[in-house]
């Protein structure tokens, strides 16, 4: 998308941008990409970074300072049309093609969630207005502490008591699980389900899991007409993030793999999924290991991951040497009572054993875990994994 800057003062030529990805360096040294004969202007004075469509500004430290639309900039800017871009004597009037309003920016980062800009475009537009999710991303991008339960309204309470878990990414939701927390009873995930995708932060949600087979009511393995239901009840959902890129509706064991292709209507209103599958019998069930400590040992571990089989045992020998075990026996009374890992009840569970406290689970600590595929597992001091099934 083409965009330049227009000379207000003083008057002047006009000033192409590149296309494409670009880093401006606007200052009086002769090493910058566009020079300024200013005693008011430092050798690099400000620097206009973007990606071909959107584009942001910073001060690079100066004395003086650079202003946008009169006021002075602290932190990296986005700049939008129109916008007067100022530094010494030097007024330079921003242009685009692009219109930087919120469907334009929201579109921009549903074709490429991972895409870095646009978010930030996204966070400075919202600034600018005041907005309060604008004012969130940035002290999310500034590392401060962030209230997540007020901007879930309701479903607040389910986020303290663990039945509902989110990941955060700039402030906004970019993994969302419902599941049964034990020894309460499921509730009907329906319309927490509804009401969590009516909220801002969730606008951008990339992952959803929700353990039907245990938040539904009543007894019984769950039928294929119940999962053909539960995938029309979210495609007819009014406000299904474009940026969905996963589905889960839980999963469970089986001798051999069945799989039920997400239905039409579903693929229709979210072309990201791909047309993959929503629900699972698994095959296999393994730890991806993501990171590890300097000198923790996992035994068993090939090609980045770990197969679980029927009693996993995770023993501790210091406090960055971890081993996983698969020996036959008991493991609640086995030697030293470890951390383990085994399949029951149609799913895979985690008990903590002696590792509690030091085992976590999305960041929550607990003695026993219902796993769902995705789950993020901690031990403390020595590696992280991630839950992964084979269907």
């Amino acid at each position: 998308m083409k965009c330049w800057f227009e000379r207000v003062a003083p008057t002047g030529d006009v000033i192409d941008r590149p296309e494409g990805k670009a880093t401006l360096v606007f200052g009086r040294s002769s090493k910058a990409t566009l020079v300024f004969d200013d005693a008011l202007v430092s050798a690099r004075h400000c620097e206009i970074t973007g990606d071909g469509v959107f584009w942001r500004v910073k001060d690079l430290g100066t004395e003086a300072g650079t202003r946008v639309n009169g006021r002075p900039i602290r932190y990296p800017r986005a700049l939008f049309d129109g916008d007067v871009l100022q530094f010494g004597l030097a007024e330079l009037k921003f242009r685009s093609e692009v219109r930087a309003d919120d469907p334009v920016l929201r579109e921009a980062i549903a074709r490429d969630p991972d895409a870095v800009e646009p978010w930030l475009v996204y966070a400075d537009w919202l600034l600018e207005r005041g907005d309060p999710l604008g004012e969130r991303m940035a002290a999310a991008r500034a590392g401060g502490r962030l209230d997540h339960a007020s901007w879930l309204g309701p479903l607040g309470e389910r986020l303290f008591q663990g039945e509902l878990e989110v990941d955060w990414h700039l402030g906004l939701a970019r993994r969302a699980t419902f599941r049964q927390v034990v020894g309460q009873l499921p509730y009907d995930w329906h319309d927490a389900v509804s009401t969590l995708l009516r909220t801002r932060v969730t606008q951008f949600l990339r992952e959803l899991v929700i353990d039907v087979p245990r938040l539904r009511p009543g007894p019984g393995q769950l039928q294929m007409e119940e999962l053909v239901d539960a995938q029309r009840l979210i495609a007819s959902l009014p406000s299904l993030p474009s940026t969905l890129e996963r589905l889960s509706l839980g999963y469970r064991l089986a001798d051999r793999p069945q799989a039920l292709a997400c239905i039409e209507e579903l693929a229709q209103r979210v072309p990201r999924l791909r047309g993959q599958n929503v629900f699972q019998t698994v095959r296999q069930a393994k730890l991806r290991v993501l990171t590890t400590a300097d000198g923790a040992r996992l035994i068993g571990v090939s090609e980045g991951f770990r197969t679980l089989s029927a009693v996993t045992r995770v023993r501790r020998s210091t406090p960055t040497h971890l081993h996983f075990e698969s020996p036959p026996g008991i493991p609640f009374i086995a030697d030293g009572n470890p951390c383990h890992f085994a399949p029951g009840d149609g799913s895979w569970k985690l008990f903590a054993g002696r590792l509690r406290g030091e085992v976590r689970v999305n960041n929550h600590t607990t003695s026993v875990y219902q796993l769902l595929p995705g789950d993020l597992i901690s031990v403390q001091g020595a590696g992280t994994f991630r839950f992964e099934v084979v269907p």
